[in-house]
């Protein structure tokens, strides 16, 4: 897939890179909880750079994807995960096969499912999907095609769409707003500059972090800015300490957001092992402890636990969990069958974590499914 593969900066040249342990400073005995991997068989089909969304039933859908050597397959296809039977089962196809898209559960219970890579070009058709008939229904397009745009959810039922690549290395500056009730999306915004890659989550206080990405190839940005929607305008904010894209972030019970790991302009080569921490309250940046592991295209791989600790589950063969009292990493017992870049982890309402998915350092793509959850 020739999208994802350029956006990986040459990876297939590097497939025999080796990941660096690091030993993290407090053995796991420290810690609050001890976490473990346990494989659960496969999905359907492998994929990587899918979508998994907890649906309100707390079953995980799960979406498109690239498949096979190279990454090369696009997938339309679809299935649900039954975390009471541990069992997966398939649903109707897509209306359009996509990978790198974005998706997100509505406030009535619906999946929206917007751009990402068809396979021949990114695509601005959207479409939903309705668990109570397990259906998928077409809604009106985006106003610009979109390969991995960013959908956060605002305080009042509307979605956020935001920057992605049109086309591999340009990537684009506009916001769009979609609304479930008229099924149309408008313009908002734009970004103060054209991002790819880039990470954004909503504030507790429902505005939107944006931070990092590329914009243009080779151009990795430091710059974060917060979106208001009472106004439908983006604000600059602090800058991060260095550039990243393909990174991640989640949102603290205190309301800080760490970023995790990222590259730089080097891509496999460059992946980070740091974290800094972003205060909304002074719209500040501050160092945080690194991982054990450099890890990049995580977007879709790091939760926040029951505990508040965050898991960090793609990007390297071993998972590790990040200690919020103690700041500190430590591995999670259990290792993947690889290093998993573009995987998805999704948190259950038992508190463990759906693993699903992603390609190793040869672009092989993986069926392969684990949960991670305590063992005490």
């Amino acid at each position: 897939m020739k999208a994802i593969i350029c956006l990986a900066a040459g990876l297939g040249a590097l497939a025999a890179a080796e990941l660096t342990v690091v030993e993290t400073k407090e053995p796991a005995s420290t810690t609050a909880e001890s976490l473990r991997v346990v494989g659960i068989g496969k999905m359907s089909v492998e994929r990587a750079a899918h979508q998994a969304t907890l649906l309100a039933t707390n079953q995980v859908l799960i979406t498109g994807g690239c498949a096979g050597q190279g990454c090369e397959r696009i997938l339309a296809s679809a299935e649900v995960y039954d975390p009471t039977t541990r069992a997966f089962h398939p649903v109707p196809p897509m209306i359009t096969p996509r990978a790198s898209h974005g998706a997100i559960r509505l406030a009535d219970g619906r999946v929206l499912v917007a751009g990402g890579w068809t396979g021949r070009r990114a695509t601005a058709i959207a479409e939903v999907y309705d668990p109570a008939t397990s259906r998928w229904v077409a809604v009106n397009d985006m106003i610009r095609p979109r390969m991995s745009p960013i959908v956060v959810p605002l305080p009042d039922g509307r979605v956020l769409v935001m920057g992605g690549d049109v086309r591999t290395g340009a990537p684009l500056a506009s916001a769009e707003v979609f609304d479930p009730t008229t099924s149309t999306f408008s313009a908002v915004g734009p970004m103060s500059t054209s991002r790819g890659s880039h990470v954004a989550l909503a504030l507790a206080d429902g505005r939107v972090l944006v931070t990092g990405g590329h914009r243009a190839r080779g151009e990795i940005l430091k710059s974060a800015e917060v979106f208001d929607p009472g106004t439908g305008e983006f604000h600059p904010t602090g800058d991060m300490g260095v550039p990243r894209h393909k990174h991640a972030a989640v949102l603290l019970a205190d309301g800080r957001v760490p970023m995790v790991g990222g590259s730089d302009a080097r891509d496999y080569r460059g992946r980070y092992k740091t974290t800094e921490f972003y205060d909304p309250e002074t719209g500040e940046f501050s160092p945080g402890p690194n991982m054990g592991w450099g890890r990049h295209k995580i977007r879709d791989a790091v939760v926040v636990l029951p505990s508040g600790s965050v898991l960090v589950a793609g990007g390297a063969t071993q998972p590790e969990v990040f200690h919020p009292a103690n700041r500190v990493f430590v591995p999670v017992e259990g290792e993947l069958n690889g290093p998993q870049m573009f995987a998805t982890a999704t948190r259950l309402a038992t508190g463990q974590v759906l693993v699903l998915g992603g390609y190793d350092d040869r672009i092989t793509s993986s069926a392969s499914a684990w949960l991670i959850g305590t063992t005490r």
